[in-house]
């Protein structure tokens, strides 16, 4: 892996920080002195990530991750994200062109579809994005930034949810998005908080480490700092995300716990992937689990609204900025 920092170029410390070393001790995460973006180490090689990502390991062939119930939930704040997104977009009130970067199964692309925007989208893990394709006959491209054959200043508005850390070269990604949006444009891109309570709090036991899918785990710093390096303007910042944040928070408390890793979440997975898991854990800490819902789902809000909107650190930051067509990015090679 290379020794530098991917978002100040800093040469990265040769230790690993002691408060996020991963559960699984195979992966612990790296962080750079000057912008505190943190780096997994090692680096999965490509036929790893493949084998992670690949359909049947990471989401169901239909694109699904989760129980009916739990889709169902997904579905409206797919509604509240449209919202968000019409909010921010420089299209005057009237429909746009949008690209989700990680679309997923396309659900999003879909809802925004049948608002009458122009949409596309980017998986990387090409049977989800023919699956993407076959539901809702929507383009949807995969593989590296440089093979998706985007015509230059082609939209709107692009969005990267929960995304950015997963990819190898942040730069790259964000440069090519700076390409895609015409002058003007909006790039919306949410991920988990490195530098907030909910990460020092939980450390190895946080939700949101999730090694080895995340390659890079950034702080509101050095994501700032990387946007800036992809010529983008910032407009808005928002630290508050009621899908993440407070579900991120009570899976930390319950890891916290002792009870097995994510156990609630794996739970909420679909019926293949909640066999497995249940066929993993013991009737004890199934119980506890249950037991502790309660009193960990009303801290977990409290603490979420107090990271949020008063130490303004949320678990996740979203934010929103603007194509600067001032200067062009120079191209990563």
């Amino acid at each position: 892996m290379d020794a530098s920092c991917e978002i100040c170029h800093t040469p990265l410390p040769d230790n690993s920080s002691g408060r996020c070393s991963a559960a699984n001790g195979q992966y612990t995460v790296r962080v750079c002195d000057n912008c505190g973006v943190g780096v997994t180490v090692p680096r999965p090689s490509p036929q790893t990530l493949a084998t992670l990502y690949e359909t049947g390991a990471y989401r169901e062939k239909d694109g699904k991750r989760f129980a009916s119930l739990v889709e169902a939930v997904i579905y409206l704040f797919r509604q509240l994200r449209k919202r968000k997104v019409k909010r921010y977009a420089s299209t005057s009130g009237e429909c746009g062109s949008l690209l989700d970067v990680g679309c997923g199964r396309g659900l999003f692309l879909h809802v925004m579809k049948q608002d009458g925007w122009s949409v596309a989208g980017v998986e990387f893990d090409s049977a989800t994005a023919c699956n993407v394709a076959d539901a809702y006959n929507i383009e949807c491209k995969w593989g590296d930034p440089q093979h998706w054959g985007l015509p230059d200043a082609s939209f709107d508005v692009i969005t990267i949810n929960h995304v950015l850390e997963h990819v190898a070269n942040p730069l790259q990604l964000l440069q090519t998005c700076h390409r895609l949006l015409r002058e003007g444009g909006c790039l919306i891109v949410a991920v988990p908080n490195f530098s907030s309570l909910q990460a020092r709090v939980g450390g190895g036991c946080w939700f949101h480490l999730d090694t080895p899918y995340h390659l890079y785990h950034f702080s509101e710093q050095s994501l700032m700092l990387l946007l800036g390096e992809a010529s983008m303007t910032v407009r808005d910042v928002n630290r508050f995300d009621a899908e993440y944040s407070p579900f991120g928070w009570l899976q930390t408390l319950l890891n916290l716990t002792g009870i097995k890793r994510n156990l609630l979440y794996n739970l909420l997975k679909n019926p293949a992937a909640r066999q497995q898991e249940l066929a993993s854990v013991s009737r004890e800490a199934l119980a506890l689990n249950f037991m502790l819902l309660p009193f960990f789902g009303t801290a977990s809000v409290a603490l979420t609204l107090y990271e949020s909107f008063i130490a303004k650190t949320g678990g996740t930051i979203e934010v929103i900025a603007v194509k600067d067509t001032k200067n062009k990015p120079e191209e990563t090679l």
